[in-house]
């Protein structure tokens, strides 16, 4: 009621311009004599009126359109609204000359006579321009209106399609590391390790209830990314004690930015699967953190046997699925390389956009 009230003023407001600009304007064409405060008041409240209408004619426009009556009967409800327009204006023009500010001398007739003169002879012309001028306007307003309303279907349906593309390869992962994690369980029932098997399947049952927990969340805080992937590397390590060493070197600072979810585990087990598990001598997996402007950069470096040659960017699933889910979560704002390091192993380099908690919480 009161937006409706606002909406009224403010046309009232705009269509007083006009009327006060014609109002004054018949200053300098009638005799001083005969112009007054009526007569401004008159001719102002000719265009005035036309506010209380503009509603009548917005709701036609609106809902009676070609799409749901026809052209035929969209000209024929044009014509009766614009009758109605004129005769509505005419009438309230003829009842204010006659009994509020008295009639002109060029009116001097009945109610019906002066209606009829205006109508007909006098502003009849005017009036048929402004209902055409409004009309034309409402259409402009109420294109844009459709044109609007289409983009933000188009971008709510566009989220939503890139918010299941997400949860798909999300939901990637989690086949994927649980067929990977158990294929090395297998492998340790096989070497007759059932103790260190039964380890690594409570150790699975903890990540996948961490991984369950956080199933609807596209981004979490980096510290609790990283308590998943000190989880998964210590089942690593049951698998290699004595070769798999784990170094962590964390910014206090990057803790609570924002980084998808379960993203640092495919460059970990990328890192142990391809670079220590073949090498007898093993190695270490280093997880890095670092701030460096308004990018949180991280890295997973590894000091196994290294890429082979034409290989310098693996493409397995884990791998595939980051890329996916950085270019949906930051298109044209992040980095991501797989490359071998100078000094042996290979180096996984991932840089996204710093975002703190209360940019999550926005």
């Amino acid at each position: 009621m009161l937006a409706s009230l606002r909406r009224l003023t403010g046309l009232f407001l705009l269509w007083s311009i006009p009327g006060v600009a014609v109002g004054l304007q018949s200053k300098s064409w009638m005799p001083e004599a005969e112009w007054g405060t009526h007569r401004f008041l008159w001719f102002y409240s000719s265009w005035a009126i036309i506010a209380f209408l503009i509603p009548v004619l917005a709701w036609v426009v609106r809902n009676v359109t070609r799409e749901r009556y026809g052209a035929w009967r969209v000209a024929g409800a044009h014509l009766l609204t614009c009758a109605g327009f004129i005769l509505v204006n005419e009438g309230w023009m003829a009842v204010l000359s006659r009994f509020a500010v008295g009639p002109f001398s060029f009116q001097k007739m009945s109610a019906g006579g002066v209606l009829f003169t205006m109508v007909f002879k006098e502003s009849g012309s005017l009036d048929l321009m402004n209902y055409a001028m409004c009309v034309g306007v409402l259409l402009a307003l109420d294109l844009r209106r459709r044109l609007r309303a289409q983009e933000l279907a188009g971008a709510r349906l566009q989220a939503e399609l890139a918010k299941a593309e997400l949860d798909a390869l999300r939901g990637q992962l989690h086949p994927h590391f649980l067929f990977n994690t158990l294929n090395a369980i297998s492998m340790l029932v096989r070497k007759g390790e059932g103790e260190t098997a039964v380890r690594m399947i409570t150790g699975l049952g903890e990540l996948l209830r961490i991984a369950l927990a956080t199933a609807g969340e596209q981004e979490v805080p980096l510290r609790q990314e990283l308590d998943f992937l000190a989880r998964y590397l210590c089942l690593q390590q049951l698998r290699f004690p004595d070769r798999l060493r784990i170094e962590m070197q964390i910014s206090p600072e990057t803790l609570e930015a924002r980084v998808p979810s379960l993203v640092l585990q495919p460059l970990a087990e990328n890192a142990v699967r391809h670079g220590i598990a073949p090498s007898i001598a093993g190695g270490s997996v280093e997880v890095a953190a670092v701030r460096e402007g308004g990018q949180l950069v991280l890295r997973v470096r590894d000091t196994g046997v290294g890429l082979t040659a034409g290989s310098e960017s693996p493409g397995g699933v884990g791998l595939r699925n980051v890329r996916a889910r950085l270019q949906h979560l930051y298109p044209g704002e992040h980095r991501f390389r797989v490359a071998n390091r100078v000094e042996g192993g290979v180096e996984s380099l991932l840089a996204i956009p710093f975002r703190g908690p209360e940019v999550a919480s926005a």
